[in-house]
């Protein structure tokens, strides 16, 4: 009996990246897939509407009908094997759940994988989980595979080749005949010749999504690669695409656009916002400058010369400078009480030098004289400005430490307000009781952990504070992302705290008034890094521009100024991306929709 592999690569150049990988037989794929459609079409009605809408319609915040109606039509006209490249914004993960939930309400979509990239594993766990009552598992390790019907995985984390062997370290994943796979974020396929587009290609899917709001950049080639993955032969083979489509070579202006532009419609379906009626309002950034007084100015400066000079083990070697900035400096940049809290376990532990002890002591004993905490007397001062412009007018405000959100709530409590604490560890029933609470009008105030962030609606809410700022952009963005939703009827305001004389000045103004609130729609920041080499993870796991932040801080040695040089550089270099995006933008509607 001969093997059958699905969706088999068949690539002459296959060899390319892995060396000589066996094939599987064309015949019987060809075969196959063949069987597959006689059986579907011999058991299966047409869909003609989503029976499965009513069991969800409850749980989602808004009747979109152009999700419905895009749900609709990947299933009725294009058996779930498609480019959703509709707009940034319009929701292609609550319209792809739906295609989700009705396959398997009617039964034919009993294996499911989603690929996405690391940041939106949870997101999707928690939207299919909330929304559409399915339970999703992430691959954790190559062991997973099997376990669970329904997967969810980082691609970043399961594409990983070892060039050694020759071999996928999830190769699990490419033994599964899968009924549907998903790839989130899809633009990061159109190089052919990348362990990424090898791993999904080898994956054997009867139905096959690719969301994207982008699938054209300035490189006809790359949309060539995006839709040869997706759909064997659609464009000819290489050759024939170059012949037809390319104009003396020219890789952005298609030869016969318009018969470009159709054999791509046959597999896209795609919406514009202008369409839909869909509109996001403006993110009004507003930087709270923090005077430090004198004694604090003192504890800070004191501070930073433990880390750079005085930071000792017992047995003298000095502690990783890079290991500070990770674990010390945003606690003690967060709030004073997260700072003490570091400082006293620094104190109690004999790990380190008695000098380091000492040291981290003296600023102990000179945060017990302190007169004056300016950072949370000034939240005190916004919380009221906010709160006069009308009774109901909710704030959410976001730390990155348990410890100071726990102080946060005991300084306003005072002031007759009603807060809830949100922060990971609740189970779904406690989740879902605290966010009614903030919405229903029972709560004036909402303070979160970025771990208590994830997959939260609060489209009712137009203020947010970041009282600390991760250096990590994409989860700043996230955090704006639970107010800049649809359904959105006010401009939001982001207020930030930045305290003067320190590196928050200039970090605070290259996220919030150069990447996060400079008139894009929420998920464009992420393509706008893409783009430029800089999502997802550096060297040392941490996200790249936050990489790039603690090495510029490290190498200025606490100099401010030398600083400022730094994430200047890192700001120029995200606004040449921010230009070429919006030029991007334009060839996919030129393309795409003109």
């Amino acid at each position: 009996m001969v093997d059958i592999i699905i969706n088999e690569n068949f690539e002459q150049d296959s060899s390319e990246l892995f060396g000589n990988i066996s094939k599987g037989n064309f015949d019987s794929s060809e075969l196959f897939k063949l069987q597959m459609n006689a059986k579907e079409l011999i058991s299966d009605s047409e869909i003609d509407e989503l029976i499965s809408y009513g069991m969800i319609k409850k749980n989602l915040a808004y009747d979109l009908p152009y999700q419905r109606e895009g749900a609709l039509k990947l299933l009725r006209d294009l058996n779930a094997t498609a480019l959703l490249a509709d707009e940034v914004g319009l929701g292609k993960t609550i319209t792809t759940a739906m295609v989700i939930k009705e396959g398997v309400v009617r039964g034919f979509l009993k294996k499911i994988v989603i690929l996405t990239p690391p940041s939106l594993v949870d997101q999707w766990v928690s939207e299919l989980k909330e929304k559409f009552e399915l339970d999703f598992h992430i691959v954790e390790s190559e062991e997973d595979w099997d376990k669970h019907d329904f997967m969810i995985a980082s691609i970043d984390r399961v594409k990983i080749f070892n060039r050694i062997n020759q071999q996928f370290r999830h190769r699990e994943a490419h033994r599964i005949s899968w009924d549907l796979v998903i790839v989130d974020e899809a633009h990061k396929l159109k190089e052919r010749n990348t362990i990424r587009w090898k791993f999904v290609d080898r994956l054997q899917k009867k139905r096959f999504l690719l969301l994207t709001a982008t699938p054209f950049q300035n490189d006809l080639l790359e949309l060539y690669n995006l839709l040869h993955i997706l759909k064997r032969g659609h464009l000819g083979t290489m050759k024939e695409f170059r012949k037809k489509f390319l104009y003396r070579g020219n890789k952005r202006h298609p030869l016969n656009p318009i018969e470009l532009k159709t054999k791509l419609e046959e597999v896209m379906v795609r919406r514009r916002r202008d369409e839909t009626g869909v509109e996001y309002k403006k993110r009004i950034p507003k930087i709270i400058t923090v005077e430090l007084t004198k004694q604090e100015k003192t504890i800070y400066d004191n501070t930073v010369r433990l880390l750079k000079e005085n930071y000792f083990r017992a047995d003298g070697r000095e502690i990783n400078g890079r290991l500070i900035v990770f674990a010390i400096l945003p606690k003690v940049t967060s709030s004073s009480k997260s700072a003490i809290e570091s400082l006293q376990k620094i104190v109690d532990n004999d790990i380190y030098h008695d000098g380091t002890r000492d040291f981290a002591q003296g600023i102990l004993d000179d945060y017990k004289a302190l007169e004056k905490d300016s950072k949370i007397e000034k939240l005190i001062e916004l919380v009221k400005q906010i709160r006069s412009k009308s009774e109901d007018e909710k704030i959410l405000i976001y730390t990155r430490h348990p410890t100071t959100l726990r102080y946060i709530v005991e300084k306003l409590k005072p002031f007759n307000l009603k807060i809830i604490e949100f922060m990971g560890g609740l189970d779904r029933e406690e989740k879902s009781n605290r966010i009614n609470a903030f919405k229903e009008g029972n709560a004036d105030i909402l303070i979160s952990t970025d771990t208590g962030a994830e997959g939260l609606n609060f489209q009712f809410c137009r203020n947010l504070i970041n009282y600390d700022l991760p250096w990590n952009p994409m989860s700043v963005e996230q955090r704006i992302g639970r107010l800049d939703r649809i359904g959105q009827k006010r401009d939001m305001y982001i207020y930030s705290f930045a305290t003067k004389g320190t590196m928050e000045e200039n970090v605070v103004d290259l996220i919030i008034n150069k990447m996060c609130c400079v008139g894009m729609v929420i998920g464009e920041l992420p393509i706008i890094l893409f783009n430029l080499g800089l999502d997802g993870n550096g060297k040392t796991g941490k996200n790249k521009i936050e990489e790039k932040l603690i090495d510029s801080f490290i190498e200025s040695k606490g100099n401010l100024e030398m600083f400022s040089q730094g994430v200047n550089e890192i700001a120029e270099q995200i606004a040449l991306g921010m230009k070429d995006y919006e030029i991007e933008k334009e060839n996919n509607k030129k393309f795409l929709d003109d």
